[in-house]
Order: structure tokens, then sequence, then C-alpha cells
């Protein structure tokens, strides 16, 4: 193993404002305490298991305002770097593991005009937009051939911690977010973990020494409606999907209604027109179909065309002594939206009585909050804006009760263990990518392969801290320009059912064709694989995984051009995926594979006569047992298989077998004396 990754000399920059005087401080970072004018700071590290940890606490006589903290220091990143990873902003930030000579690009001037810089970063932080630099929030990484180094916040409840790195000039910065911070007596300021070892050893240091409660949030499959802009959300769409789920029994958790049912973003009270029986009414005939209800929530934002905005400005956030500015867009129809000043009393008691009348009067268990960043917007009441954010969520969380949450578009530090599930990626749509808001370099856009790179991501999260909500998936080929192909759809729906705990469509399924229901119903039996080992390389990403004590390798390609990769040895079945029929293949050979395409494996291990099946996107998943008496083979299908399917068994040669009673299909193939073949029928 190469030498353990530790700073060889640190300063410590520290701006504040003490009455009228402004006071900065540049010093080596020091052991113990440090008196400096009228603020004391006590800098302490210890040896934990795994690393060190790195606590930084101030006190001061008098309030002062912290305007700045930040680390600086040089480190030897070595040249057996690998790979590198900064946690984004919030949900919707594009966050991936990086070579260390890629970039992160800064929101060109077109999206600065269009105001998209409020739901990112750019507000507040310069981008080097060079080479080898890189920043993440909260937790990041850099990943050497046989170890992570993992720094990690261990609390963000004063300001966000922002992680930089410098690899070409050997520097790093740990910046504390602290402007607007007012300081009285003595407080943490920063509680830094630095882990060293493997991916799991880390993150489950990470999770153990983090002060949230694990969350074990249950797998879940949901639909969730979207509105098709410019048409409107409405009842009678609502009901038509949620008859074609009923009538098609298909076991979903969750029914959604999604933006789109209130008359305007921040009119809670009031329906939109397509809602004349009320959102009471819904939630009782959703959870008569037998499905959870829930009902998507903005609760600090409002549009243009509410009545707060026309007559309420006194209700809108904004930086002091600066005009009133939109607080971002909503993705579909690009309408500006403004925040809330959380700062009033009337505005927290209006979220309120709009919470409870959701959660308690119209009885939706399930709330899927969004837009939450705008609560950090800017600093207030002394808090920095991390610390708002923080204080936002526990605002919010004192209302939660029963209710399960899915949070969206928000930093996810604040979040942690506090939420059920929360989303971990951008907006997905029935698009690959959304070439104009790609090229500005808007890197919070609505787009299914931004999506994606972050579900992979930000995998270690899942299980740890919450429930993984992955992007939402579509199955629906479109004629549409720009809409995905086959093999895209069936990446999305792959790598959503790979890292997603809750995983959720917006598709009407009574309009699918033959072969999109076929790929549908090959979700059911909803199962959770266990996941061994992920590894990525130029956006090629593998899988290793298990289910029911078989196992399993998927191979991803989210570069922007073809990759090629080698199976390893042994006998393994090729899923049937768009374009390419089932195979039994040996590994050791290069394999290339498209942009957008992935491919999925079965091991077919000695003594184990199951030879692949078509049925599940898994395998094996849809059967629950195959038994043999004699020479006849019985295949017993899941509870919740919902579609007939084929099945490939190994068996002794020269020997009739039937399987169900029924003669099989002999296959022709070089790997086996013996392979038979039949369809297993779906018995309602």
């Amino acid at each position: 193993m190469a030498q353990s990754k530790k700073p060889m000399e640190v300063w410590v920059q520290i701006h504040y404002r003490r009455g009228n005087e402004n006071i900065k401080y540049n010093l080596q970072l020091p052991k113990g305490e440090k008196k400096l004018d009228g603020l004391m700071v006590e800098f302490d590290r210890q040896e934990i298991s795994g690393g060190q940890r790195l606590l930084v606490y101030m006190e001061s006589e008098e309030p002062i305002e912290i305007a700045s903290f930040i680390l600086t220091g040089s480190l030897d990143y070595g040249s057996e770097l690998c790979g590198i990873f900064g946690n984004g902003y919030q949900s919707w930030t594009e966050s991936f593991e990086r070579r260390p000579n890629e970039r992160i690009s800064a929101l060109n001037f077109p999206g600065k005009l269009l105001s998209l810089q409020q739901s990112g970063d750019e507000r507040f932080y310069s981008y080097p937009d060079r080479r080898g630099c890189f920043h993440g929030y909260s937790y990041a990484y850099l990943r050497y051939s046989d170890r992570l180094f993992l720094v990690c916040s261990l609390d963000e409840s004063v300001g966000f911690t922002i992680i930089g790195t410098d690899i070409r000039h050997g520097l790093f910065t740990l910046t504390k977010d602290l402007e607007g911070h007012k300081l009285t007596g003595q407080q943490k300021i920063l509680d830094l973990a630095l882990l060293e070892g493997s991916e799991s050893d880390v993150f489950g240091l990470y999770a153990d020494m983090h002060p949230s409660s694990l969350h074990n949030a249950p797998r879940a499959l949901a639909w969730m409606s979207e509105p098709v802009f410019p048409r409107r959300l409405d009842e009678v769409s609502i009901r038509r999907n949620l008859s074609a789920f009923r009538d098609s029994e298909i076991p979903l958790n969750y029914f959604i209604i999604g933006n789109g049912w209130q008359s305007a973003l921040g009119e809670w009270k009031l329906t939109a027109s397509g809602f004349p029986s009320g959102m009471a009414s819904l939630c009782a005939e959703i959870r008569g179909s037998g499905y959870t209800p829930g009902l998507w929530f903005a609760p600090f934002v409002v549009s243009v065309d509410s009545t707060i905005f026309r007559t309420r400005k006194d209700w809108l956030a904004r930086e002091p002594g600066k005009p009133l500015k939109p607080a971002g867009r909503i993705s579909r129809g690009h309408k500006a939206v403004f925040a809330l000043n959380l700062s009033r009393k009337d505005v927290r008691e209006y979220i309120t009585e709009n919470y409870i009348r959701i959660s308690k009067k119209w009885r939706y268990n399930l709330i899927v909050l969004d837009m939450l960043y705008v609560a950090g917007l800017y600093s207030r009441d002394g808090l920095s804006r991390g610390g708002a954010m923080n204080e936002a969520i526990q605002f919010l969380y004192k209302l939660k009760h029963n209710t399960i949450w899915l949070v969206n578009g928000v930093p996810l530090a604040p979040c942690f263990g506090k939420t059920d599930y929360a989303r971990v990626g951008a907006d997905s749509s029935p698009c690959w990518e959304h070439p104009y808001y790609s090229k500005i370099h808007f890197n919070e856009r609505p787009s299914t392969i931004n999506a994606l790179r972050s579900v992979v991501g930000r995998r270690q999260l899942n299980g740890r801290f919450f429930g993984s909500a992955a992007a939402t998936f579509y199955l629906k080929n479109s004629a549409k320009r720009g809409s995905m192909d086959a093999h895209q759809i069936h990446t999305q729906l792959l790598l959503c059912l790979l890292f997603g705990t809750f995983v959720s469509t917006s598709d009407f399924i009574g309009g699918y064709n033959p072969q999109e229901m076929k790929m549908f119903l090959s979700l059911f039996p909803f199962v959770q694989p266990q996941i061994d080992e992920v590894s990525e390389n130029r956006r090629l990403v593998r899988v290793c995984y298990q289910l029911k004590g078989r196992k399993y390798i998927s191979i991803s390609n989210l570069a922007d051009r073809s990759r090629t990769y080698k199976l390893p040895q042994g006998n393994w079945f090729s899923t049937p995926v768009p374009g390419h029929k089932a195979l039994h293949i040996t590994g050791g050979k290069l394999q290339q594979i498209k942009s957008g395409e992935s491919r999925n494996y079965l091991l077919l291990e000695e003594g184990d006569s199951f030879a692949g099946s078509s049925g599940h996107i898994f395998p094996g998943a849809e059967i629950d047992a195959i038994t043999r008496r004699e020479n006849d083979w019985h295949i017993l299908p899941a509870k919740e298989c919902r579609q007939s399917f084929q099945i490939w068994l190994r068996t002794d040669a020269n020997t009739i077998q039937t399987i169900d009673g029924k003669k099989p299909e002999n296959i022709a193939n070089t790997l086996y004396p013996c392979l038979i073949s039949a369809e297993i029928a779906y018995k309602s």
C-alpha cells in the first residue's frame, strides 16, 4: 500500500467582524488554543480508528460575525491517484467520480441570465474552472487502486463544509461557509473526519460517527404524475393512471400526485381547476385501490402567478439591500420561483397550516418535499447559508410525525437521518441529455444521464443516511427528437433498480406497446439486489451483485463514446436486452459496448441447473423454486411474477426430460452437453 495521505503543511485564514472592525488572520495551523483579537480558537486533532478527526471551536465574549474560515495546505496526491469525487451542492448537482485531469466547469453567461445559478452554489463559490480543481460539499474522496481517502463533515449545523482540491499544484482547501454567522459564547465550528481504507469501511465509519440515526427505509416502487407542459395536470389523468395500475394488479407501494395539483406554487389550499373533487377525495380513492397516497409539496417557494407574490412581497426572501431575485426555475415549464422568508412567524405558520392540511386533513401518508434548497439562499437571523438550511429542515422535521418523506432539490447532509428517502440525482426526462443546458454547463440540469451519474456517484449514502431515490424512469418510446433509444431506456431502468431504494415512474402504462409492457413487468417481483462491488473506469460502471445466492455482473457505459470491457473467466448467461438475444457465453474475451448501453450477466455456477430466464431484469428473481422428480422439472414462479417467461436448464445428456410435464426445446450450444428451454405461462 502506498503511503497514507496526510497534509504536509496547513494554514488557517479567519475573517470576522467585531463591531465596525474587520479583522483578518492568516496563521499556521496551531495545536490547542489560539487567542486572537476578541476571539479564542481551539484546534483539536484526534487519532481515531481508520484515520484522524479535526475539531475547531470558537469562543467570543462579545457578539462577532464570522465572514470566512479556510484551511489551506499542501498535499502529495501521488501518481497512483485514480479518481476523485466531490459531493455536489444539492440533490440535482452533477456528482460523479472524475479523473484527476478533468475539471468542473462554471455556468456560462446565458445560464446566469436565466437565474440558473440560484439552484447551485455559484452565487457564493467561485469555480476555478481548471483541470485538477474540484470541490464538494460535506464529503469528498480520493480513490487509489487499493483504498479510499475520505474527508467528511460530521456537523453541518453552523455552515456548509466545502472540500476543495488542486491536484496539479498539490493543494487542498477546507472552507467553512460561515458568512453571516454570529458567534456568541463557545461553539463548534468544524468537525471533520479523515478516513482511509476500503470503500465500505470508510463509509461505514462515516455513518457510525455521524450523529444522525441510520434510516433503513424499505424498498419502494411508486408512480408519480408530472405536468406535461403546457397542458395542466387534472384528476381525469390521475384516475386513468390509477385504473391502469389497479386493473393490471401492479403491486405499487406509492401512488403520488406530483406538481400541478395546486392552483399556483404557494397556493396549497386552492386546487387547480382540473381537480374539482378535491385532494381528500383523490387520496381516499388511491388508498381504496390498495396503494399508499403521496402528494408533492414545495413549502418554501411561490410562483409569479400566486396571490402571495402579487399581494405579499414582504413574505419573500431577498438579500439585504438588494432587489428581489428569482430563487430558480421549475424544470417543467421553466417558470421562475421565489423563496419565502422563513424569518417571519406568519410565513412559518402558513407553511405549518399547509403541511397539517396535507397530512392530517387530506390524509396523504407520503409527502414529496421539493425545491428545499431555497431556504439556504441567504444568511438570516445570525445564521450562515448552511445554518439557515439546517434550521429550515429542523423546522419541517418537527412537523413530520408519522408522515413519510421523500426530499428533493436539497443539500443532502442536513437531511441525514431525518428523511426516509432523498433524491440523489437531477430530475430525469424522456431525453438522455439536455444539449443546451449541458453546453452552458448547468450542473443542476434535468437530464437522464446527469441523474444516472449522480445516482451511481452517491451510492454510498443509500441505506446509511436514508434510502436513495433514483431518477424517475421512462420506458415509453417517443418519436420526439432527442428522446432515449431502447438501449438508454434499459440502462436507466437497470441502474435505478441497482442503486435506488425508492424507484418511480411517470409513464401511463395503459399506453405501453407489448415490448414496453414486457420490460415494465420484468420489475416483478420487486427485489433488492445485494451490491458487493462497484468500479468505474472512464464512465464505464461495473457492478458485482448477488440475488437469491446467485452472482451477477452488470456493465453500463455512461461515457459519450464506446468502451470495451472483459468479463471474468467462467460461464455466463447474458440477459436479453434491446438488440441482443439471451446468450450463453464464456468470459475472458473483450466485448464492446456503445454509449448509453448496458449488459447484465448471470454467473452459471457448477451444481446449479438453472441457466437463465427471461421474465425478470435480474434473471431468476421471478422463480421461487425449481424442483425435479425423476425426469420432470417443476418450475414455481414467484407470487409477484406478472408475465410468462422462458427458462433454460442444464440437464443430463441422453435423457428424455420434461418441464412441467411438457417436452422442452433442446438448445444447441457449445458450453453444455444438454441445455433445455421452455416457456412458463403466467397464471393470474
